[in-house]
C-alpha cells in the first residue's frame, strides 16, 4: 500500500472555520502540511489560522471564499497556482445539512444544499486537480461525503442525494487518476459533534428539534477522531472511510441483507417522523 508523506506538502483545506474542517487542517498541520485554508465564515477561518500558527504551522494562505462560488474558487485557484504551484493534496469538507420532508422544503433549501455540498467540491475538483494532473507529481484528493452519502436515511433527500453524488464522483476518480498517481478517497461520517448540530436545519417543531438535537449530541463522536481518520486515508490512500461501528453494520445490511435493511429503514423513518412532527 502507498505511503505519503504529508509533511511539506502543499493542502488545500475548505470548510475549516469549526468541526470536521477545523480539526482536519489542525492534523495536517501537525504532519508538517503547507496550509491552505478557506471558509464562508471569516471569524472562524481567522481563529483556525491563528490556531494552526499557535502550534507552530505553516499557513501559506487563508482566505474567506463560498465554495459554491465557481468564480471565487477559481480565483482562488489561480492566486494558489501562480505563487505557489499545484497542490499536492485536495480535501473538500465544506458542506452544510438540512433535515425536512420533501414536501416542507422550500426552493432555496434544496439550491443550498446542492450548490455546497456538491457544486463546492466540483468547484475543487474542476478547479485545482487538472494542475495537479499536469504537474505529474502524484498527490491526493479526499471529499468528506457523510453517512447519507450510502444510505438511505430518512428526511435527508436532498443532502442524501448530493453526498450519494461525491461517493460515485470519487469512485470514478480513483480508477481515472491513478495512472497519475494521484489517490482518492471518500469519508463517510456518521454522527459527529461539530457546530453544524445547532446549525442545522430542521423542518419541524421547535421544541421536538432541540430535543432531538440534545439526544443526537450524545450519540456524536468528537471532529479530532474524524480528522485522523482523514489524515491516515491520505497517507495510506485508503479508499472509502467510515467513521463509526453502526454505519458499517448497516452499509453491511444494505449490501448483503436487504430485507434487513428495508425494516431498519423503515423503523427509523416511523421513529423520525413521530419524534420530529410538522409544524402547524
Amino acid at each position: 500500500m502507498r505511503h505519503m508523506e504529508i509533511h511539506g506538502k502543499k493542502v488545500l483545506v475548505t470548510g475549516v472555520a469549526s468541526g470536521i474542517g477545523r480539526a482536519t487542517a489542525l492534523a495536517l498541520a501537525e504532519r508538517g502540511a503547507r496550509l491552505f485554508i478557506t471558509d464562508i465564515n471569516s471569524e472562524g477561518l481567522e481563529e483556525t489560522r491563528r490556531l494552526i500558527v499557535e502550534k507552530g504551522g505553516e499557513v501559506c494562505l487563508s482566505k474567506t471564499v463560498d465554495v459554491s462560488d465557481y468564480d471565487a474558487m477559481r480565483e482562488l485557484a489561480d492566486e494558489v497556482h501562480s505563487t505557489f504551484g499545484p497542490l499536492d493534496i485536495l480535501a473538500n469538507v465544506a458542506g452544510v445539512a438540512l433535515f425536512s420532508q420533501v414536501e416542507d422544503m422550500t426552493h432555496d433549501q434544496w439550491e443550498r444544499i446542492v450548490n455546497v455540498n456538491m457544486w463546492g467540491p466540483y468547484h475543487g475538483i474542476e478547479c485545482f486537480v487538472p494542475e495537479m494532473v499536469r504537474a505529474g507529481k502524484g498527490g491526493h484528493v479526499l471529499t468528506v461525503s457523510s453517512t447519507a452519502g450510502i444510505i438511505g436515511l430518512p428526511w435527508h433527500a436532498v443532502y442524501a442525494g448530493t453526498k450519494h453524488a461525491l461517493v460515485g464522483t470519487s469512485e470514478v476518480l480513483r480508477f481515472d487518476l491513478r495512472k497519475h498517481n494521484i489517490g482518492v478517497s471518500v469519508v463517510l461520517p456518521g454522527a459527529v459533534n461539530t457546530g453544524m448540530v445547532q446549525s442545522v436545519v430542521i423542518n419541524a417543531d421547535e421544541d421536538a428539534c432541540e430535543r432531538g438535537r440534545n439526544l443526537f449530541v450524545k450519540i456524536t463522536i468528537a471532529p479530532e477522531k474524524v480528522a485522523d481518520l482523514i489524515v491516515k486515508a491520505i497517507e495510506k490512500n485508503k479508499y472509502m472511510v467510515i467513521t463509526s461501528p453502526d454505519i458499517k453494520l448497516l452499509y453491511f445490511l444494505k449490501k448483503y441483507l436487504p430485507p434487513a435493511y428495508r425494516l431498519v429503514m423503515r423503523f427509523m423513518t416511523w421513529l423520525l417522523d413521530k419524534a420530529l412532527p410538522r409544524t402547524a
